[in-house]
């Protein structure tokens, strides 16, 4: 890299870029380079002899360096012309990633590769072209505010539309991201009306050839698009996207679930900051959080917040535990009762929707009240029956052991089943009304999305009882009658998202059922705020009450939670000693930072979690803080 005068040559540059692989080392490396490279450009670079890809964060010349230069504990190594790809990530959306990074405490690299599927890190010349800047600058002046759209279903989408054709109109682009690959295909089949030639999908559930090829048809279309996808693509390289829409964007599924801990939700506002996109988010009832935002005047005043919703109203029963002639525990109430047999009379579809999977969500000892807990994990574990025996699964981490156990803290044999799951739903289903057709819709039951499709499309077609999960939502239509058999055990979670995840499932309960809905619950049918509002789709108070107990409490959004779970408990208390400055909380091995919303990113609280290392887990903004 020296000239003949022993000097670094005039056009060599100094390049900063962190590694898009999942190895140990999380910083930015530096390199040479003969070409100064732009922020966001992806290259391959020599590590432990062999080429990684890599994201470019800086490039400057060595003149400028000099001082990087001699501070360096190894002879740098080269960036060779022919390892330069023609791929990068735009540069608005490489700063989209350090607004993420910052956030949640982050190594940039760690993000990025995260966030990167694996097929776009492997072949990003196919995935991640660079954009047409021409074409970019080209694009009509449009409102780049943030639209906020609380409403049911089929509104909503009819305001998607709407947005789609007046990006069309602008010779411009839209995207629509969903939480999950069962959305995208709902989405593109409400959306494609009129405008089918035009509406892509992408999701990671296609094979790799399938996924690229429908990626460079998306590119490649002359015509302005709507990309329907997963988070998977919210890095869709067209320059003429103008409008970035969030379709139910109070799903949980947005988190991940890996390290690092994130909430695409965020990303994607970012993105949309960053990019001067039009950022619109929809749902029926929007997160507490954006509501808020919404409130202070965060968000645009083309925004369509509905505070009722318009669907049937439910009604609440008393379910509280009876027994039959026989002794044993019934877990259907009259009224539902009455229901189920008047849709099998009329030979309709009566859905019936279980909180949890398997026979029992929760066991519990009967001398210490101790909560069984998974030996791999640490999470609750859920009885089962398999064959003609019962046994004890996971749903965190799969793993499974046979029921016969005592309590691990007391020795104590007296174990407990608590709560109501699918399978002894559809037990008493079949033993109350043996000539009726019961299915279950949930994972274990319809493991793949072929299965769930055909459990739904019979259960419609041919009438009877569905017992579900959450996991029917997607896959079912309306249907005459629906019912939750019961919901208490959502209640008992110490979470402060309890309240709003209830009220969030129950409104999608609603949307469901085309004539009728129960609510069954043991708790009383008076008093009962949180299912109160629910069942009369009244938003507006139930956020009003729910921010004021968060506000009171210092919950978010008043506050960011920070989480730092040890992999071993004993470290814990070394942990909260070291962030004493912060005022810690502890619980169940976990420390906890209430940092105040206004005061976060805190640069100081970062540099301290960043010290940490793999052995602790770091969760910023957590859904829960257990």
């Amino acid at each position: 890299m020296k000239g003949k005068d022993g000097k670094m040559a005039e056009k060599s540059y100094l390049v900063e870029a962190v590694l898009l692989a999942k190895l140990p080392f999380q910083g930015p490396l530096s390199y040479f380079s003969g070409t100064r490279l732009a922020p966001g450009s992806l290259v391959n670079v020599p590590v432990r002899n062999r080429l990684s890809p890599a994201l470019v964060l800086s490039s400057k010349g060595v003149r400028s360096a000099k001082a990087e230069i001699r501070k360096a504990l190894f002879a740098l190594r080269k960036i060779r012309k022919s390892d330069i790809l023609e791929a990068s990530l735009a540069a608005a959306a490489l700063e989209a990633l350090k607004d993420v990074a910052s956030h949640y405490a982050a190594p940039l690299g760690v993000l990025a590769t995260s966030l990167l599927p694996a097929l776009m890190r492997q072949d990003p010349e196919t995935f991640l072209k660079p954009e047409d800047a021409g074409k970019r600058r080209s694009l009509e002046s449009a409102s780049r505010e943030t639209i906020l759209l609380q409403m049911e279903g089929e509104e909503r989408f009819g305001q998607y539309r709407a947005l789609v054709r007046s990006s069309f109109a602008r010779d411009a682009s839209a995207i629509l991201v969903v939480p999950t690959h069962l959305d995208v295909e709902k989405a593109k089949s409400e959306l494609s009306t009129g405008i089918a030639e035009f509406v892509h999908a992408f999701t990671l559930e296609e094979r790799p050839a399938e996924a690229a090829r429908a990626w460079q048809k998306a590119l490649g279309e002359p015509h302005p698009v709507l990309f329907i996808t997963t988070p998977a693509g919210l890095f869709f390289p067209r320059a003429d996207v103008d409008t970035l829409i969030v379709e139910r964007a109070n799903s949980r599924a947005y988190r991940t679930l890996s390290r690092p801990y994130i909430d695409l939700r965020f990303l994607a506002e970012k993105l949309a900051k960053r990019r001067e996109w039009k950022l619109v988010m929809g749902d029926a009832v929007l997160p507490v959080e954006t509501l808020w935002r919404e409130r202070a005047g965060e968000f645009g005043e083309m925004s369509l917040v509905r505070w009722r919703l318009p669907a049937a109203p439910a009604r609440i029963v008393d379910a509280s535990i009876r027994q039959d002639g026989e002794g044993r525990f019934e877990i259907f109430s009259k009224e539902l009762k009455e229901m189920i047999a008047k849709a099998l009379d009329e030979k309709a579809p009566v859905f019936l929707f279980g909180v949890r999977k398997g026979l029992a969500p929760t066991t519990v000892c009967g001398d210490c009240g101790a909560v069984l807990p998974c030996k791999n994990c640490g999470a609750p574990v859920v009885l089962h029956r398999k064959d003609d025996a019962t046994i004890y699964a996971c749903h965190a981490c799969g793993a499974t052991r046979e029921s016969l156990v005592a309590c691990g803290i007391c020795g104590g044999w007296r174990l407990v089943p608590l709560g109501i799951g699918t399978e002894e739903i559809a037990r008493q289903a079949r033993a109350l009304w043996p000539a009726a057709e019961v299915a279950i819709l949930d994972k274990d039951h319809a493991p793949s999305d072929a299965k769930a499709r055909a459990i739904a499309e019979r259960f419609e077609k041919k009438g009877g009882i569905l017992v579900g999960t959450e996991l029917a939502f997607f896959h079912l239509g309306k249907v005459p009658y629906a019912a939750a058999v019961s919901v208490d055990a959502l209640f008992s979670v110490p979470d402060f998202h309890a309240n709003e995840r209830i009220f969030y499932l129950m409104s999608r309960l609603r949307e469901t059922a085309a004539s009728e809905v129960l609510i069954q619950t043991r708790r009383g049918t008076s008093g009962n705020q949180v299912l109160a509002w629910a069942a009369q789709g009244n938003i507006i108070d139930f956020y009003q009450a729910e921010i004021a107990d968060r506000e009171a409490l210092l919950y978010p959004p008043f506050s960011v939670f920070v989480k730092i779970a040890a992999q071993d408990p004993a470290e814990a208390g070394g942990l909260r000693e070291r962030l004493a400055k912060w005022s810690p909380d502890a619980y169940k091995g976990s420390v906890i930072l209430r940092v105040p919303r206004a005061a976060w990113p805190d640069p100081e609280i970062a540099r301290e979690l960043a010290l940490l290392g793999p052995a602790f887990s770091i969760k910023v903004d957590p859904e829960s803080i257990l």
